[in-house]
């Protein structure tokens, strides 16, 4: 009988600590983006839709608690996200924040997250430093694209574009960290780096910077930008007739922002970029939904659905470990196959790096468009085990010991 007593009294305190382990009777999530500066048209409101219409996916639920979507300005900002993050997780009692455009920014914030055991979704920052020196496989996941995946895929472009190649990068860590990547990726391919300028962030006037690549004679320039930043760069570009005379590669996987260049303008340019609108059925049904509900009436950017696929992913982690717990949320979302809006074929690596293939796009001629948002087609793959650099040469201080890598 005492056997069975404490049987039974083991099984309810089992099941109490079980259900008290999703903390404070809810899971939330917050989306901290750039709402209202250079990089809002590339994530901004649109993440927060693509967050609420993950969500609302499992009926605003998890095991039986609400999802809650909160949203906050970062300002582009570190000291003014690492306040958000810790307001959030101290007094809000967040479990997760997503999106954190600009690496900065979220490198400030990640260090808020390690500290108080909490979840960093980073979806809009691009330093493929977090799956690197900087990894936390504990705390944060690195789920839509990097900086290495870019410069690779881009780099791989030497053959067909130019060998010599000049650089005009953001000055903060995104653009440094991408100048680096991609001066790498382009040696690796034969080609060289025969000039670099730095810009400030939030740059409206590119005209010294285009003159300088334009002087400099080489065969391709590359934009090591953003947002805003790449409007303002690839259009002064035009307007100084650099891209009738030298190949232009600039990231232009907004929809917004490349309706705001111009086909015209933009025509034949090439860019790899880690999704697009027309992956599978999936992909076309968020897209309508998103669509239809951007008080804008524009599709979504590959940061859009990047945020839907890591807030919808880390709700089934949640709802897998019964836990907000990060470690034991990664660990499940560790075993499964990633395959939704975003990606048909995505899987989270031990570092924290959800791999997932690539893709190489061009832009549409005018003419060859058939509607207002037909702007880009697909011309190549990059195979996920190729797209994103292995673990091996990541430098991720937690997975030294691992044999198995």
């Amino acid at each position: 009988m005492r056997k069975l007593i404490l049987t039974i009294a083991s099984f309810i305190s089992s099941i109490s600590v079980s259900s008290a382990e999703i903390a404070n009777d809810k899971v939330r999530i917050g989306l901290l983006s750039d709402l209202s500066g250079p990089y809002e048209a590339d994530t901004g409101n649109g993440s927060v839709l693509a967050a609420q219409i993950a969500a609302e996916e499992f009926g605003n639920r998890v095991n039986g608690v609400p999802i809650e979507i909160l949203a906050a300005d970062h300002q582009n900002k570190p000291d003014v996200g690492a306040a958000i993050a810790n307001k959030w997780f101290d007094i809000d009692k967040v479990d997760a924040i997503a999106d954190l455009v600009n690496s900065a920014v979220a490198m400030a914030v990640v260090d808020v997250a390690k500290q108080k055991n909490k979840a960093a979704l980073l979806v809009g920052a691009g330093s493929a430093d977090f799956t690197g020196k900087a990894c936390a496989p504990d705390t944060l996941v690195h789920w839509a694209y990097d900086t290495y995946m870019i410069a690779n895929a881009n780099g791989g472009m030497v053959p067909a574009l130019g060998k010599k190649w000049f650089m005009i990068s953001a000055d903060y860590v995104f653009g440094k960290a991408l100048a680096a990547s991609v001066k790498t990726a382009v040696e690796k391919n034969g080609g060289e780096i025969i000039g670099s300028v730095l810009h400030p962030m939030g740059t409206t006037d590119f005209s010294s910077y285009v003159l300088q690549a334009q002087a400099s004679k080489a065969d391709v320039v590359i934009f090591n930008n953003g947002g805003d930043d790449t409007t303002n760069a690839v259009k002064t570009a035009k307007e100084f007739g650099l891209v009738d005379r030298q190949k232009v590669v600039a990231t232009l996987d907004n929809p917004r922002q490349l309706k705001a260049i111009g086909l015209d303008t933009a025509q034949k340019m090439t860019y790899a970029v880690a999704w697009h609108r027309e992956l599978g059925e999936k992909t076309t049904a968020f897209a309508r939904k998103f669509l239809e509900r951007s008080p804008n009436k524009v599709p979504p950017s590959m940061m859009h659905a990047g945020n839907y696929s890591a807030v919808r992913s880390y709700i089934l982690g949640v709802a897998a470990a019964n836990s907000t717990d990060p470690k034991a949320v990664f660990a499940k979302m560790r075993e499964m196959q990633i395959d939704d809006a975003f990606t048909p074929n995505g899987k989270l690596r031990a570092d924290g790096r959800m791999v997932h293939d690539a893709y190489m796009m061009q832009v549409k001629t005018p003419a060859e468009s058939r509607g207002e948002w037909d702007q880009v087609q697909q011309i190549g793959v990059i195979p996920a085990d190729k797209a994103f650099r292995p673990i091996v040469d990541g430098g991720c201080p937690a997975m030294a010991n691992r044999s198995n890598l």
